[in-house]
C-alpha cells in the first residue's frame, strides 16, 4: 500500500426516475493497461443520483458540497465486511474526501459496496434492522431539504480496478413540488407561505442486500412509515412565485415526504397570504405517495379559492388530474 493514501474519489449521478449519465473519474496511474497490484489497489468511487428541475436542484444532479455518505464494503459473497460506516464528504463536483482510505482484499477478490445518505443512526456493522429517517418540518431552506432526502446506492461484484467504481444513488422517499401564481382578483403573493399538510415525517428504512435496486418495487419494499410517535404534521416549503399567465416557466417549491397513503378529504396544501387568509387544497381521493416518484402541483391562487392541477412523474407518468380548494 502507498505511503501516501489517496482519498477515495466519487462522483454522483442523479435520476428523475433516477436516470442520468455517470461521471467516471480517471485512475491515478498513467498506464491504464497495467494490472493493479497491492500497491495500487485502492477502491476509488464515483457516484450518481436519480434527475429533474426544481428549486433546490443540488441533490438531483450531484451530491452537493458538504453532504456526507456512509459507505460499507463487503468482500463479494457477503463476508467478511471490509469497511463499515466510512463517512465520506461530497465536494459538489462528483468526488469525495475524508474517511478511511479503502483497498481491495489482498487476494484480489471483488467487492460489494453500499452507500447511504441519511440522517438516521448507523453503526459500524451494516444495518440489518430498520434505520429511522426523519424529514424536516421546515424545508423552506435548502439545507433542511437536502437533510430530508434519503438516498441509497448498491454496487456489487466490483473487480480490482484502477478506475473509479460508479455508484448510482436512488431517492428512497417522495418529492412534492408546488408552484403558485396569482389568479383572479390578483391576490398579493408577496410574503405568502406554502405548506404541505397531513403527512407523517418518519420512515423506517430496512436495507436488503438481496434486492434489485433497479426495480422500483424492490426499493419501495425497504421503506415503511414509522409506526410509533409519528403524528401527521405540516411541512413548510419555500414560497417562490411563478410569473406569467401560465405555468410554462413554473418555479417550484420543493419538499421531501415519506411514502404513505393520505386519506380523501385531507387538507394537503395550504397557501397562507400575508393578510392572514388561508386557502387549502383537499385531496379529492385517497392518494398513495410512492417511493421514488415526484408529485407536482400547479396552483393558481384566486382571492377566494385555489385552482390546482396535479401530475406524477418519476423522480412514472400519470395523466394530470384537476382539483380545487376553497377559503376557510
Amino acid at each position: 500500500m502507498p505511503n501516501e493514501k489517496k482519498g477515495i474519489k466519487m462522483k454522483t449521478k442523479v435520476f428523475m426516475i433516477m436516470a442520468a449519465a455517470a461521471l467516471v473519474m480517471a485512475g491515478c496511474s498513467n498506464d491504464e493497461n497495467e494490472v493493479a497490484d497491492n500497491r495500487n489497489s485502492e477502491i476509488r468511487l464515483s457516484s450518481g443520483v436519480s434527475v429533474q428541475t426544481r428549486a433546490f436542484d443540488g441533490m438531483d444532479t450531484q451530491l452537493p458540497d458538504g453532504r456526507t455518505v456512509a459507505v460499507y464494503v463487503d468482500k463479494t459473497g457477503g463476508t467478511p465486511q471490509l469497511y463499515g460506516n466510512n463517512v465520506l464528504t461530497a465536494d459538489g463536483n462528483g468526488s469525495f474526501t475524508g474517511g478511511t482510505t479503502m483497498y481491495f482484499p489482498e487476494d484480489k477478490s471483488a467487492v460489494d459496496i453500499y452507500a447511504f445518505h441519511t440522517n438516521g443512526t448507523l453503526g459500524e456493522a451494516f444495518p440489518t434492522t430498520a434505520v429511522t429517517h426523519v424529514v424536516e418540518a421546515d424545508q423552506s431552506g435548502e439545507t433542511n431539504y437536502l437533510k430530508s432526502d434519503l438516498l441509497y446506492s448498491v454496487s456489487k461484484n466490483n473487480a480490482v480496478s484502477k478506475t473509479a467504481i460508479p455508484l448510482t444513488f436512488y431517492h428512497m422517499l417522495v418529492k412534492v413540488q408546488v408552484a403558485i401564481k396569482a389568479g383572479a382578483g390578483t391576490p398579493n403573493l408577496d410574503g405568502a407561505t406554502v405548506s404541505i399538510m397531513g403527512t407523517q415525517l418518519k420512515a423506517d428504512f430496512t436495507p436488503d442486500k438481496s434486492k434489485d435496486m433497479a426495480t422500483g418495487s424492490d426499493r419501495a419494499g425497504m421503506i415503511a412509515v414509522t409506526a410509533a410517535d409519528n403524528a401527521a404534521a405540516d411541512i413548510k416549503l419555500s414560497a417562490a412565485v411563478t410569473t406569467g399567465t401560465d405555468f410554462t416557466s413554473a418555479v417550484y417549491n420543493d419538499a421531501v415526504i415519506v411514502p404513505q397513503t393520505v386519506a380523501q378529504g385531507t387538507k394537503f396544501i395550504k397557501v397562507k397570504l400575508s393578510n392572514g387568509s388561508e386557502l387549502f387544497h383537499k385531496l379529492a381521493a385517497g392518494t398513495t405517495f410512492e417511493s421514488g416518484k415526484k408529485y407536482q402541483y400547479q396552483i393558481t391562487v384566486n382571492l377566494t379559492e385555489l385552482t390546482v392541477t396535479s401530475t406524477v412523474v418519476n423522480w412514472d407518468s400519470v395523466n394530470p388530474v384537476s382539483g380545487g380548494a376553497e377559503m376557510e
